[in-house]
């Protein structure tokens, strides 16, 4: 079947249980071609689940999964399609006795496509390929995972965690790596707990929450969800029935340092009006104002705390 144009990855009401335990219920997505897609929950809540459906790894229960327009029954009828994508599990293991270069060989020797860009991956990722796997640290195994999904240029890339174990300038230059391969037109589904490279580099996100999606947006729109903090501090004390005013969604935190009055107050992006906030507050005599920056986190944050259950089904 020829790539569908629209939509490089769909999953249609998919579901996972384990025994009686729930992994996934109901879960659909779809996921444009030449996108850097974010799949975002804490641990346990079915994100590794999803992603071993979708490649087979495991059978769901029920639901429908197509990847680049073809419906995968099992993934034996479908081995070509696994020539153009790349995946890098999240619990990813090595041979102890291999060095790195006999790892990528190997890896290499399996697919049928060129690993065209081995050798740009391990300079840009700082891989010695000369050393001994059982000598390796957790970040240089991350490293290791990641050339192997990439290397062979695949049009589908999944990651699993991706950034684990990765220090802060490897994570910047992976970063890097995976706009440049949306760029060329490849699709990256990457799963992650980490809200902030989630908020750097996808297109789009999707919130799982015990194995349910919750939620699924542009990164842009879902910035506007995010409630904005306005720090102030006053002269004369703001009385706590500031709150009924239809500008003020939340009164978070009041406190009193050395005679100053700060306040802390919760505003709704999409329906702040900051002149007119300024103005109910004026008579209180402002004396600082401060608009940190908010971000994804306190969204999520949202969905988690909001509604828990009494206890997780599994840790997947």
């Amino acid at each position: 079947m020829e790539l569908n144009n629209n939509f490089v990855i769909e999953l249609e009401n998919l579901t996972k249980y384990y025994g009686k335990y729930r992994g996934i219920e109901n879960l659909s997505l779809q996921i444009k071609k030449g996108t850097i897609y974010g799949f975002l929950g804490p641990n346990g809540a079915g994100k590794t689940t999803t992603l071993r459906c979708l490649l087979g790894i495991l059978h769901p229960n029920s639901g429908n999964i197509s990847v680049f327009g073809e419906k995968i029954d099992r993934w034996e009828a479908n081995i070509d399609l696994k020539e153009k994508i790349g995946y890098l599990p999240g619990e990813f293991e090595l041979y102890r006795h291999f060095t790195v270069k006999q790892i990528l060989d190997y890896f290499e020797s399996l697919r049928k496509r060129p690993a065209v860009l081995r050798e740009k991956l391990i300079t840009e990722l700082d891989l010695d390929e000369s050393r001994s796997v059982s000598q390796l640290s957790k970040g240089n195994k991350q490293k290791v995972g990641l050339v192997q999904a990439l290397m062979h240029n695949p049009d589908l890339v999944i990651l699993d965690e991706p950034t684990s174990g990765l220090d802060p300038l490897i994570q910047h230059r992976l970063y890097l790596i995976l706009k440049e391969l949306r760029k060329s037109g490849r699709t990256i589904f990457f799963s992650s707990h980490n809200l902030s490279e989630v908020q750097k580099i996808a297109d789009e996100v999707a919130i799982i929450k015990d194995g349910f999606l919750v939620s699924h947006d542009r990164i842009a729109d879902l910035s506007l969800k995010v409630q904005q903090k306005l720090n102030i501090t006053t002269k004369i004390p703001i009385p706590a029935t500031i709150c009924e005013s239809p500008l003020i969604n939340r009164y978070d935190q009041i406190y009193s340092m050395n005679g100053d009055h700060r306040y802390q107050i919760w505003l709704h992006r999409q329906n702040q009006n900051l002149s007119k906030v300024f103005g109910l507050l004026e008579e209180f005599q402002l004396l600082d104002v401060a608009l940190p920056e908010s971000s994804v986190e306190e969204y999520f944050i949202q969905y988690y705390s909001e509604n828990k259950e009494e206890h997780r089904d599994v840790d997947k």
